[in-house]
């Protein structure tokens, strides 16, 4: 799991009875505010809108969830949830990446140093999509590849429509699979994303 921000030092202070408590002495009564995540793709179609739907299923416990665009290579995704998660005080921040023809080295290695947490997919988000319909085990040479594959199982998918409830039952089913195999940049076919589903679903 990733790890809270805890920078608070350089943050305009929340104005009591507007946000998060402030003091280390709790009111009678106060429950801590749910954690706030922010997760930022520079996917501006699939993965915008499967995110935007899925921040919405009634099984999510964080109390605050923002999808962002971030225009860019991996590297831009992360130093954008960086600066988001910085400027409007979440609790933690993702980013979502294919890994496609990147070198991962840069985007991963800012990514630890900015306590951003980078969820790969190899070699791309497709592959995140197909394990919810079926096991996802065969080398993809590329993102065309993976594209082939997911109309195998679901005929009518359409990159630019994408319809959540095409996919609503199948996220456990997803993430298990993705949890079980190789984990991306390396492996190939992978994806991380299972990660962001057991954290949406952390009631902590």
């Amino acid at each position: 799991m990733p790890k809270r921000h805890t920078d608070r030092a350089r943050r305009t202070p929340v104005v009591p009875g507007t946000g998060r408590e402030t003091t280390l002495r709790r009111r009678v009564g106060y429950r801590e505010q749910a954690r706030s995540i922010l997760i930022a793709t520079n996917g501006e179609s699939t993965e915008r809108d499967y995110l935007t739907a899925l921040k919405q299923e009634p099984w999510v416990h964080a109390g605050r969830v923002t999808v962002i665009v971030q225009r860019g290579s991996p590297l831009d995704v992360v130093k954008g949830a960086a600066a988001r998660r910085s400027r409007d005080d979440y609790d933690e921040a993702w980013a979502v990446c294919d890994v496609d023809d990147y070198d991962t080295g840069p985007a991963s290695t800012h990514a630890d140093a900015s306590d951003v947490t980078l969820l790969w997919s190899t070699p791309c988000f497709e592959v995140w999509l197909i394990m919810h319909k079926a096991p996802c085990t065969t080398y993809l040479a590329n993102a065309n590849q993976a594209k082939a594959r997911l109309r195998a199982v679901l005929p009518r998918w359409d990159k630019t429509r994408l319809d959540f409830s095409d996919f609503r039952d199948g996220v456990l089913n997803a993430a298990a699979r993705a949890k079980a195999m190789d984990q991306p940049p390396k492996a190939n076919p992978a994806t991380a994303l299972w990660r962001l589903v057991e954290a949406l679903r952390d009631d902590r």
